[in-house]
């Protein structure tokens, strides 16, 4: 048996084997790609701009223990003029997300994260709704979707000579036969350079032993990484200081106001307050990490793991750029349009594979 037969009778094993489960999480993927649009519509993240200042964190947790007393108020992001405050809150078993007005403090919306189609969707990308079980199917699924890929890209390559023009457009004028195989191989070929870095990404994601790998070659390992910590007063009241936040909050969101900005809310008597500057369009490896006193307010310098984007280690660049390749905002918005293009490409390859298969197994019954 040459090479190439051996490796299509693997592409056709795999294809048939985890084709189902690959359309699944391919079209899952593509959808979940647009999760920030989306969220604006199905959260409500939508408010007129006002020409006044945002509310404080004292009205924010007036506004919560009114509406939803049981929830456990953890971080608030401040966003620009026309997006709402977006506050996370854990209850038992799961975490909310509450959209509130940044002018008035009213809730807009208050959103089960565990419920809910755009969570389902991502459910569905991430374990089938499956649960561990489903996760565990998901990562092993994306590992073999690799070497379907590069085999089906071996087997696209013509067996003499080099690929002719026909191997890169689709014939749409041929037969019904000829263009299911166009769209297979021919817009495979095209999916597959991007499918590739997302599926390396996923990889990365599902099993521990990569992502430790890489933290030993890039000596993260070894790196000492200080905890910020407040201070504890000698004397006084040991309770989250308002004044403080809402100060802090205020200066922030002013200072950096083309940015995006997180505070969480301590709930340990030496825990900081921790400000996150985060520049969407930017990745995530431009978010600068910020830590203060809970009862001073006063900055707390360190050599932090989390800490600014300039003193970020090569792992943690490695580790905030997977996210980004995987759902092509590395690229920006047309980046993340080609990962959504190609995902709806892979979604497709199990169905028009599985037509050539059940062709050519029909033709030789005849």
């Amino acid at each position: 048996m040459s090479f190439r037969k051996f490796l299509t009778k693997i592409h056709l094993f795999l294809g048939l084997s985890i084709g189902l489960l690959f359309t699944i999480i391919s079209l899952s993927g593509a959808l979940y790609s647009w999760k920030p649009e989306l969220s604006r519509f199905a959260y409500k993240q939508d408010v007129d701009a006002k020409d006044s200042p945002f509310v404080s964190i004292s009205q924010v947790r007036n506004t919560l223990q009114k509406n939803f007393p049981e929830g456990d108020f953890r971080t608030a992001l401040y966003r620009d003029p026309e997006s709402s405050i977006e506050v996370l809150l854990y209850a038992p078993g799961t975490y909310y997300l509450a959209q509130l007005n940044p002018y008035t403090a009213e809730l807009i919306h208050l959103q089960d994260m565990n419920k809910g189609w755009l969570n389902s969707i991502k459910k569905l990308h991430r374990n089938l709704l499956l649960g561990n079980v489903g996760r565990e199917i998901v990562h092993w699924v994306t590992l073999l979707a690799l070497p379907l890929l590069i085999s089906g890209l071996v087997i696209w390559w013509p067996i003499r000579g080099w690929p002719g023009k026909s191997n890169f457009r689709i014939n749409w004028y041929g037969s019904p036969k000829r263009r299911n195989r166009d769209l297979h191989t021919v817009l495979g070929f095209y999916a597959t350079w991007i499918l590739i870095f997302a599926i390396i990404t996923g990889i990365y994601w599902g099993f521990s032993t990569v992502k430790e790998t890489i933290k030993q070659l890039s000596g993260e390992n070894k790196m000492n990484w200080e905890s910020p910590h407040s201070e504890l007063p000698d004397t006084g009241q040991l309770a989250v200081n308002d004044d403080v936040l809402n100060r802090l909050i205020a200066e922030y969101h002013k200072t950096f106001s083309e940015s995006e900005v997180r505070i969480s809310i301590p709930h340990e008597k030496d825990d900081p307050i921790h400000l996150s500057v985060i520049e969407p369009k930017k990745g995530m490896n431009a978010i600068d990490h910020y830590y203060h006193d809970q009862y001073t307010g006063e900055q707390i310098e360190g050599h932090f793991l989390n800490g600014l984007s300039s003193e970020r280690s090569s792992f943690q660049k490695i580790n905030g750029m997977v996210y980004d390749i995987h759902f092509g905002s590395i690229l920006g918005l047309p980046g993340r349009m080609l990962v959504f293009l190609a995902a709806l490409v892979a979604a497709s390859l199990p169905i028009t594979g599985f037509i050539i298969w059940s062709g050519k197994k029909y033709s030789l019954a005849k």
